[in-house]
């Protein structure tokens, strides 16, 4: 499945370039690195590496489409509301493709916790927890 409207992204902002629900409450997304993406000219010259945090966001985007799913509401979009234990293991290089493995966990109300890890093969590249949240920050601080 094409992720072309599953989230509210720009494709310059888009970390998952195909998605596979694998079972009840899981799922995976890849994203093909061509090294033409932007953050490598200059994260590091000579050396490009994917910034890390742009491998949590891969798995915010990954998740969201899960969820949205799941709650049958693709068009909504969801902001990403905490990064708890997310753990960077091993750098991620241009023509590598990223597979990020979700599973949702708890839901509270317009928040739900998702685990996630990020894999590059079989060489696990980062994993952690995630929460996203269907309300943004903004508003929900109004």
């Amino acid at each position: 499945m094409k992720t072309n409207g599953l989230t509210p992204h720009g494709p310059g902002f888009r970390f998952v370039d195909r998605f596979e629900r694998t079972g009840s409450s899981t799922g995976s997304g890849w994203k093909n690195l061509s090294g033409e993406e932007a953050f490598f000219a200059d994260h590091f010259p000579g050396l490009p590496l994917m910034p890390g945090v742009l491998l949590a966001e891969c798995a915010a985007q990954t998740g969201g489409i899960l969820w949205m799913q799941e709650k049958q509401t693709p068009a909504t979009p969801l902001y990403l509301a905490s990064i708890d234990r997310f753990r960077i293991l091993s750098s991620v290089h241009p023509g590598e493709t990223i597979e990020t493995r979700v599973m949702l966990g708890k839901e509270f109300g317009t928040l739900v916790q998702i685990e996630a890890e990020c894999r590059v093969g079989e060489r696990l590249v980062a994993r952690g927890q995630l929460v996203l949240s269907s309300v943004s920050n903004d508003a929900a601080t109004r």
